[in-house]
C-alpha cells in the first residue's frame, strides 16, 4: 500500500511528497517514480508553495499562522542551500533573481530581491499589508494597495521611482 502524503506538488523535474506528521519531504523521478531523496524538515506545519530553477527548488513553509521559513534545497540532493526566516507570501523568479514578499517575525511586510545561489539580500522595499497587485517588469516593478494608493520601484535597486 502507497503511503499517503498530506501534500504533494508536480514540478518539471521532480515530484515533492511532505508528510507533515512526520515532518518529511520526499522527491520522485517524474516519469518513473522512483525516489531521489528525502529530506526531514522540523518545525513546519505546511509548505505554502514551491517555484524551480534548473537547480534548486524553493518553498515557502509555514510554522503558524504569522511565522515561516523559506527554504532553498538542492534538486539533486535535497540539502538545504541556503534559507531566509519569515512568512513568504509570494515568490517569484524573474530575470535571474528571486524576489519574495514576506512578513519578518514583527509582523512587517517587506518585498525582497534575492541572490538565488546564497539567499543574500540585494536590497528589501517595506509593504502595506494591504497590498493587493504587483507587476514585474525589466524597467520597473509596480506595487498596488487597496487603500488605492501604489508605487513604482526600480527593480535594480528597490528604491521608488517617481
Amino acid at each position: 500500500m502507497e503511503h499517503a502524503y498530506s501534500q504533494t506538488f508536480e514540478m518539471e523535474n521532480g515530484t515533492l511528497c511532505y508528510d507533515s506528521g512526520k515532518s518529511i519531504l520526499l522527491c520522485r523521478a517524474p516519469k518513473n517514480g522512483r525516489n531521489l531523496w528525502i529530506k526531514k524538515i522540523t518545525d513546519i506545519c505546511l509548505i505554502e508553495s514551491v517555484i524551480e530553477d534548473a537547480t534548486r527548488y524553493y518553498l515557502a513553509c509555514e510554522t503558524d499562522d504569522v511565522h515561516g521559513l523559506f527554504l532553498a534545497l538542492a534538486k539533486s540532493t535535497g540539502a538545504t542551500e541556503w534559507f531566509i526566516p519569515g512568512k513568504a507570501y509570494f515568490q517569484i523568479l524573474f530575470e535571474g533573481y528571486l524576489y519574495i514578499i514576506f512578513t519578518d517575525g514583527n509582523s512587517e511586510f517587506y518585498l525582497i530581491k534575492a541572490d538565488r545561489s546564497d539567499g543574500k539580500k540585494i536590497w528589501y522595499h517595506r509593504v502595506r499589508d494591504d497590498l493587493c497587485e504587483y507587476g514585474f517588469r525589466s524597467d520597473r516593478i509596480l506595487l498596488k494597495y487597496g487603500s488605492g494608493r501604489s508605487e513604482t520601484l526600480s527593480p535594480l535597486t528597490g528604491i521608488a521611482i517617481h
